[in-house]
């Protein structure tokens, strides 16, 4: 009896599984495992080959990446050339500002409320909003870098575009390719991998 019921949870299973994976196939989600090691651990990353879902989810009460603005909100801070507010930099334009990511170098003090942090082997990352920064070594502040390729990040502004690349879809913002990948570490269990094209 005992064996009945196992051989029937077991031929469910298998079923089941066979049926998920032709009805991914029937909607074009062809599913693409890469083994990403970190650490002792080692973890799969599950590429999609079609985005599926809006990257600026959690950005979407903040203004668009490129937007124009007439002014700064107030309380905006002066850093070299721009004016940053709440982990937006804004650049000076003609008759207003513009929502960019400053150049690799810009420090900031303190990091933006609901930065994340992102570990790449030995080194530290933290992300919000499109930019990186790494802590600054004996120094209280971070600095803009370029995005780290394998970076998996929970979400983009507004501003992006979706391209198709062999194949492949991407997010492309101010020209940092991101694939959309399952993450089970973030809300929503969707994140977005910095890829070098």
């Amino acid at each position: 009896m005992k064996m009945k019921i196992l051989f029937r949870l077991v031929f469910t299973l298998c079923l089941f599984a066979l049926f998920t994976d032709a009805a991914n196939a029937q909607r074009g989600q062809r599913i693409v495992r890469r083994k990403v090691v970190k650490g002792p651990n080692v973890r799969v990353v599950t590429v999609r080959t079609h985005v599926t879902r809006k990257a600026h989810v959690r950005y979407a009460a903040l203004p668009r990446w490129g937007a124009a603005v007439t002014v700064v909100p107030a309380g905006a801070i002066v850093i070299s050339s721009y004016h940053f507010h709440n982990g937006i930099f804004y650049s000076k334009r003609n008759n207003g500002f513009v929502v960019v990511r400053p150049i690799r170098g810009v420090r900031i003090r303190v990091l933006p409320v609901g930065y994340r942090t992102i570990i790449l082997g030995p080194k530290t990352y933290y992300y919000y909003y499109g930019t990186f920064y790494t802590k600054v070594v004996n120094v209280e502040e971070y600095e803009v870098v370029d995005a780290p390729a394998g970076a998996i990040v929970d979400a983009l502004p507004d501003g992006y575009e979706v391209k198709t690349v062999n194949g492949n879809e991407y997010y492309i913002l101010d020209g940092v390719y991101y694939g959309e990948v399952d993450a089970a570490d973030i809300d929503g269990g969707v994140g977005y991998k910095v890829v070098k094209m």
